[in-house]
């Protein structure tokens, strides 16, 4: 059991808690810190499909809805699983097969690009710091690092938040679909929705 002293945040902790069958602090750290950076973005796509459904005085749950409608985009909240089908792949097959499985199928490689943070994504190096401080005695950072170094040498785009959502879900032991990014989201719709 997880006692208040070793946890950051009480939300993180039960959501961990039901994600995890034996989450250490460093998880719900890390949890809590994606919670954070991911709680609110200004007007992306799932804040102003909130924004226009509140604005027409439709009911707090239909606004959400829209918002998660919208998170199931493969180019919103639907990328992190994509990330993740991405690092299982180099870990079976090596990061250079996985990254080219995708690009030799004309697709686009999930977790990585934004269409605000063209340089980099400001939230990315905060989770994956905290995705390094978890236990990880199966060396799943490493292949975490490998497929950031490889997709650094094959595409422009450069890593973004989903892909330290993959990252945590993946080193953290953590089933690809968590809907951590939609639950972050929530509580940031909330404050636009009068």
């Amino acid at each position: 059991a997880l006692s208040g002293a070793l946890v950051d945040g009480a939300i993180a902790a039960r959501l961990a808690r039901s994600w995890h069958p034996h989450p250490t602090p460093e998880l719900v750290r890390a949890i809590d810190r994606a919670l954070v950076l991911l709680a609110d973005h200004e007007l992306a796509t799932s804040t102003l499909a909130v924004r226009i459904a509140t604005s027409v005085r439709t009911d707090a749950y239909a606004a959400f809805g829209a918002g998660l409608a919208t998170l199931t985009g493969v180019l919103h909240g639907s990328s992190a699983a994509g990330a993740a089908a991405l690092l299982a792949d180099a870990a079976e097959d090596g990061p250079v097969a996985a990254i080219r499985g995708v690009l030799d199928t004309g697709r686009r490689l999930s977790g990585f690009g934004h269409s605000v943070y063209r340089t980099g994504d400001p939230r990315l190096d905060p989770l994956l710091e905290a995705v390094r401080a978890l236990p990880d005695p199966s060396g799943r950072y490493e292949i975490v690092d490998a497929v950031m170094r490889e997709a650094s040498g094959l595409i422009v785009a450069r890593p973004n938040v989903d892909f330290g959502l993959a990252a945590l879900s993946f080193v953290g032991g953590l089933d690809a679909d968590v809907p951590i990014f939609a639950v972050a989201r929530v509580a940031g719709w909330a404050a636009h929705i009068e």
